[in-house]
């Protein structure tokens, strides 16, 4: 058998070396010589089995950093406590090293590896100083080659030889300017008013401004309520507090591996930076309030997560709202999972135990478009193709696969519709599957992205609309009550046991395809009177049975909000 050199991303490549071998399909340019290690999570029943696997260790390590944190900043916080501030990153930091941990694992076992190549870098500059700076960094390159290289020096699982390829952070300033003076001063009015204790805060919930203060009003509660983020302040590392971080011996190789990765890699925040953080947090946040509720801020707002995690020490309450519609149809959430593990209450569109209309459907449920275009309007599913947690959907290098099934889609489609009637709308954000190209291989010329125009005004254009993943998209489509399709791979969207019955009535009415070819045949069938298919009494009944229980809305949501929270108020004076 051949040796190999394994290349481990898309940096650092060799050429002159004859046999190659790429650790992943990101990897891979037009040359059919090289060979591609299979993709370990492909296997989606040891994907299951690891998630729940994961979840257990994550669970470990996280009462173990809780006492390291304790120790190091002279507390004595519950682990629930830490769970609200460093429990996002440290299951993101385990999902994500034991992915590449096995992706290497699994080279080796199946290729003789003659070696990789080792760049050289400054590892404390691939310290974080938030969730935000992780998050940026763990799509790119850089970092997950940075990451292989670390995995590779403390574990020994292939040999490497040192190059001189320089590895640096590939930094990333996104900022969002929109509006940017009038959300200061409201930010400032806002920590103006934070003298005194508050019933309520709404921190990062889905819903407009103007609606957030008609609520504070009628609740009693009206003041100026703006949370603009802060970033957290960067310090130096103090390598002092960072050794020795835990004391207990692990029973796997791989356990050993993150008693070494978590400390040098835990963000600056939760270390060097965590004082000044709760400092900066309380001119922030008022000194105390009865209930907080949140969308968005419980994962990767810093100040936040400091400042909810001390007020339920003080039995405050935390509820948090639903943020995907992914969320409650899925077997299995990695995100989600944590969501609901710190929340006191955790409210979703109608399938949980506590459940409130969903402001943003809600808001679309009259909306009334005129659908005066002739076109197929096809919304891409966009993933990393770095995996970074795990669910039910296609991890990382799995979505190769379901680039192949679109690609056959518009070429088949061809034969019946102009491949001109089909418009792809694409996220705004860097694709790290450059699906614009991988499209136009297949003659697909349309394209918009999201940050261009609305949905809706993409959904004018067309009279049919192909939503490629299991998401909000798909229930906004659903809630405008427009002609759509749910375009999946079966294999790679597992759906919970509560959800299967609803997926199969789509199956049966023509919503739901898990192949191209039943797409195309819905499509010729249909012809060209979507209408009167979608509005058959057994297409509308499958849709409203779904929206009740995945997509809630409703033309009183504000007044739902507002009995609920002025009930749960009660609840916590009693």
């Amino acid at each position: 058998m051949s040796k190999y050199v394994l290349e481990l991303t898309s940096l650092n490549q060799n050429n002159s070396d004859i046999d190659r071998l790429h650790l992943g399909s990101w990897c891979v340019n037009e040359d059919k010589k090289i060979k591609v290690v299979d993709y370990h999570w492909d296997n989606r029943i040891k994907l299951y089995d690891d998630y729940k696997y994961l979840f257990l260790l994550y669970e470990k390590y996280l009462l173990r950093l809780s006492n390291s944190l304790n120790q190091i900043h002279e507390t004595s916080y519950s682990v629930d406590f830490w769970r609200v501030i460093v429990g996002p990153w440290l299951y993101y930091f385990i999902s994500i090293c034991f992915d590449r941990y096995e992706a290497l694992n699994y080279a080796a076992k199946k290729y003789k590896i003659k070696h990789v190549r080792e760049p050289m870098y400054d590892q404390t500059s691939w310290v974080p100083v938030d969730f935000v700076e992780f998050n940026s960094q763990f799509y790119t390159d850089e970092w997950n080659y940075y990451i292989y290289t670390e995995i590779i020096k403390y574990s020994k699982i292939v040999n490497s030889k040192k190059s001189n390829f320089l590895l640096v952070p590939n930094k990333h300033n996104k900022r969002n300017n929109k509006n940017q003076v009038i959300k200061s001063l409201l930010f400032l009015l806002t920590k103006l008013s934070n003298k005194k204790s508050k019933n309520i805060v709404f921190t990062e919930v889905d819903i407009p401004q103007i609606s957030l203060y008609k609520l504070l009003y009628r609740l009693k509660s009206f003041s100026f309520s703006y949370y603009l983020r802060v970033k957290p302040k960067a310090f130096k590392l103090q390598n002092d507090l960072r050794k020795n971080f835990f004391q207990n011996t692990s029973s796997n190789e791989f356990e050993e591996l993150l008693d070494k990765l978590i400390p040098s890699n835990i963000p600056i925040s939760y270390v060097e930076g965590y004082e000044n953080l709760v400092e900066d947090s309380k001119k922030i946040f008022p000194e105390k309030v009865k209930l907080i509720i949140t969308s968005n801020a419980y994962f990767s707002n810093e100040h936040f997560k400091v400042w909810c995690a001390s007020q339920k020490l003080n039995n405050t309450k935390l509820w948090v709202f639903v943020h995907g519609g992914h969320h409650g149809t899925a077997l299995f959430n990695g995100s989600g999972r944590l969501t609901e593990d710190i929340a006191d209450r955790f409210y979703s569109w109608g399938w949980g135990e506590y459940n409130l209309p969903s402001s943003k459907l809600s808001m679309l449920r009259n909306s009334k478009i005129s659908q005066t275009g002739d076109k197929i309007l096809f919304i891409t599913y966009s993933v990393s193709k770095y995996s970074n947690q795990l669910d039910s959907s296609p991890i990382g290098p799995s979505f190769s696969d379901c680039i192949q099934m679109h690609s056959s889609f518009f070429n088949k489609i061809s034969a019946y519709k102009s491949k001109d009637d089909i418009l792809i709308r694409l996220k705004s954000e860097k694709d790290l599957w450059d699906l614009n190209l991988e499209y136009e291989k297949c003659g697909m010329q349309n394209f918009v992205y999201s940050n261009e125009e609305t949905l809706q005004e993409s959904i004018s254009k067309s009279e049919l609309v192909i939503v490629s993943y299991d998401s909000t998209v798909f229930l906004e489509a659903l809630t405008l009550n427009t002609p759509t399709c749910l375009f999946l791979r079966k294999d790679y969207w597992e759906v919970s046991a509560s959800s299967s019955n609803f997926f199969q009535k789509f199956v049966d009415c023509g919503i739901l395809h898990y192949d191209e070819n039943s797409l195309i045949n819905h499509i010729v069938d249909v012809g060209d009177d979507y209408l009167k298919w979608w509005n058959s009494n057994l297409v509308q009944k499958s849709i409203s049975s779904f929206l009740m229980e995945y997509g809630l809305s409703s033309n009183s949501w504000e007044e739902d909000w507002l009995n609920e929270i002025q009930s749960g108020l009660k609840e916590i004076d009693i």
